[in-house]
């Protein structure tokens, strides 16, 4: 059996008019149809129970205190009695007659069938320019930095076996408008995953929902799955240039030693730069010590900002503060 979930928010204009689509659509699949209305003002919850008169297979679920399209799919999912999970808008602009494919589909694979715009024979129909180059730089920025395969991971119209869905559902914790590719991000490696092409429609009626807050709602969304995704790798590079970093100070630590254990050597290496600084004109920011011994002070003079003087190495005794050139550049 399908289980269809169809979130709402102030759809009770659309529901009439999809139905009839639905009921058509799944006139040879058993099937429940599922809305999961988050307490819209304009009543789409009651609408819905009322047309349960109607329509023998609707569920209704009228969800308090709780908002976000994701969190209201898991929670449709997980009051399924289908084999098969499914889920699409309420605004008409997903297709029900491709319902079918996407079930017999998953019937077949066992695994995930997306209804895709973006592949051979999909559209984003009469979207505006703005509107298609802001989905396209989601969808690509989606796919790179969660390295994800399929062509349209931020659809939302797709099925899933709910074995699968079960699998996942643990470690699913659902956020914002957009929740394929939270989805996919925690599938097992392996996971059939089918897309399907499909032409986005008109809105039946009312408007869209696709506000600056949808927006960064599945901005912060698609961040925390990234650095969830990828925590390890980062703490790893960190140890390594902790590591790395720590070696390399040591090593210029040791090399400098006797300024922290021998007074004189720390006094002498002061007066040798106030020398350098009067007799050659140069600023003791620009000089900088590389290397000290009870004899010599390895010192590199580099102005900054100034004229591009070429940087000089420099050996200076520590007993008349004469300075030689070194070769260590």
């Amino acid at each position: 059996m399908l289980s269809l979930v169809i979130p709402t928010y102030n759809e009770a204009e659309s529901l009439p008019m999809l139905l009839p689509r639905l009921q058509e659509a799944l006139r040879e699949i058993p099937h429940e149809i599922i809305i999961v209305d988050d307490d819209s003002p304009d009543g789409t919850w009651h609408k819905a129970e009322e047309l349960q008169a109607f329509y023998p297979t609707l569920r209704v679920i009228r969800r308090r205190g709780e908002r976000g399209l994701s969190s209201a799919v898991v929670a449709g999912f997980k009051a399924a009695r289908g084999e098969i999970l499914a889920v699409m808008d309420a605004d008409g602009q997903h297709d029900a007659a491709l319902l079918k494919k996407l079930v017999e589909t998953v019937q077949v694979r066992r695994g995930v069938a997306i209804a895709s715009r973006y592949i051979h024979g999909g559209s984003t129909g009469r979207w505006n320019r703005r509107r298609t180059l802001l989905s396209r730089a989601g969808t690509r920025i989606t796919t790179l930095l969660c390295r994800l395969s399929v062509h349209d991971p931020m659809s939302g119209f797709f099925a899933i076996d709910r074995s699968l869905f079960e699998r996942v559902a643990p470690h699913f914790h659902p956020r914002g408008f957009k929740i394929l590719f939270d989805l996919l991000m925690r599938l097992p490696r392996g996971t059939p995953v089918t897309e399907v092409p499909y032409t986005f429609a008109p809105r039946i009626t009312g408007t869209s929902k696709l506000s600056f807050r949808v927006q960064w709602d599945f901005f912060c969304s698609l961040m925390a799955l990234f650095f969830e995704r990828w925590a390890r790798v980062a703490w790893a590079f960190y140890l390594v240039l902790f590591v790395a970093c720590g070696v390399y100070l040591s090593v210029r630590a040791w090399q400098v030693k006797l300024l922290i254990f021998d007074a004189q050597v720390r006094e002498r290496t002061r007066m040798a730069f106030t020398s350098l600084s009067n007799t050659e004109g140069w600023l003791i920011s620009d000089l900088s010590l590389r290397k000290v011994d009870s004899q010599n002070l390895q010192i590199m003079y580099r102005p900054h900002g100034r004229v591009r003087v070429p940087a000089k190495c420099m050996l200076v005794g520590l007993d008349y503060f004469g300075w030689s050139p070194c070769d260590t550049l």
